[in-house]
């Protein structure tokens, strides 16, 4: 059990320092949450490959309380960059780390 409340995890959440308003759809409704977005460089290699394939993983870093009760793999998940860029991706995976975090990996929609 966590010890640090909802209030106190939504202090590190906070769109006024690093982290983008996001919004959730899924079978259950839609919903909008704070979210930090991050989408770290991979150098995948291959034998097959001359040098290999850049790309990244994104993801986001959120509160638990705000993954949607019926949140599954495939759920569109939109990522406000500002006025004028948004991204959609789709869920991949849900990475849940037993503080009352949990990470969301993305895959960008097509």
């Amino acid at each position: 059990m966590p010890v640090e409340t909802d209030a106190d995890l939504r202090l590190f959440i906070n769109e006024d320092d690093w982290a983008v308003p996001c919004h959730w759809t899924s079978t259950g409704g839609a919903t909008d949450f704070p979210a930090i977005f991050d989408a770290e460089y991979q150098l995948i290699t291959s034998p097959f490959l001359d040098g290999g394939a850049e790309g990244s993983t994104p993801q986001i870093t959120m509160c638990a309380v705000d993954v949607p009760a019926l949140a599954a793999h495939g759920d569109a998940v939109i990522v406000n960059f500002g006025t004028v860029k948004a991204a959609l991706y789709t869920v991949v995976e849900f990475k849940p780390d037993g503080t009352g975090m949990t990470v969301v990996r993305l895959q960008e929609a097509s």
